[in-house]
């Protein structure tokens, strides 16, 4: 998991959760198991889809996941049962319904921690050559995975109106 930013050690702590609930999700809803890589690997060039999901209370976390057009087309497909176009609606249904799963298992791992958040709804963004700015002094955690369906990216950033840090 790579870090980045600023940030008080409280407004970080428990961040491996969101990696950890990659892990759990992947696995229970996609058969398929991830395994983070050793370092950060641009994987937008071709096409991505990105969900944000909003985790606020002890914490105020964005939480994301990025996929790969190549990935996004295997993991729906995988999730749903059937292929779905990668242009679709329903591609934006099944990231967005794996977003909201992956930040309801972060919100279960920060309950059992004693961490209380609520879940916003999810935002999902597709895009073609997607170049992110981010905000100066935002903290984050990002962790790169591959699996046999394709590479992909979790993360979270950290504080009230931080940006996305993907």
């Amino acid at each position: 998991m790579e870090t980045t930013g600023v940030a008080k050690a409280s407004e970080v702590e428990h961040i491996e959760c969101v990696a950890e609930a990659a892990v759990e999700i992947f696995n229970a809803t996609c058969g398929v198991t991830i395994a983070p890589l050793d370092k950060e690997e641009n994987l937008a060039d071709d096409g991505v889809i990105i969900a944000v999901i909003s985790l606020v209370g002890d914490v105020d976390w964005s939480v994301f996941l990025g996929l790969p057009r190549q990935t996004a087309i295997s993991i729906a497909a995988k999730f749903a049962g059937f292929e779905i176009p990668f242009d679709s609606e329903d591609m934006g249904d099944a990231i967005g319904e794996l977003a909201n799963m992956l930040g309801g298992q972060v919100k279960a791992l920060l309950d059992q921690r004693s961490v209380k958040a609520n879940i916003s709804l999810p935002s999902v963004i597709r895009a073609e050559n997607m170049e992110v700015l981010v905000q100066r002094g935002v903290a984050g955690a990002k962790t790169c995975f591959d699996s046999t369906l394709g590479k992909l990216w979790t993360g979270a950033a950290v504080g009230k109106g931080g940006s996305v840090v993907v």
